[in-house]
């Protein structure tokens, strides 16, 4: 590798860094594809292969649940009403 190159790589990382899903994607696609070419069969799809969690499977956390959480941040201010009782 010359001295341009490298400074080109370096060029392209600053601008294209690897990120972890974009690592998860490329060696997802490479194991699917070395188990297909074993196999003989295109049973194996790439998501089958990913380590990292569907993003449609993170359930959604409810308002309760997020102010219950901002009261225990040391120093978080509560904004709004306190609607339940005692508080």
């Amino acid at each position: 590798m010359s001295a341009t190159e490298l400074g080109e790589w370096g060029d392209y990382f600053r601008m294209q860094s690897f990120s972890d899903v974009w690592m998860d994607a490329q060696f997802a696609s490479l194991k699917a594809l070395i188990v297909r070419m074993v196999s003989g069969s295109s049973d194996a799809a790439v998501a089958d292969f990913s380590l990292l969690p569907e993003e449609n499977g993170i359930p959604e956390r409810t308002d309760e649940e997020l102010m219950h959480l901002g009261e225990g941040i040391s120093g978080g201010v509560r904004y709004g009403p306190d609607s339940q009782p005692g508080h």
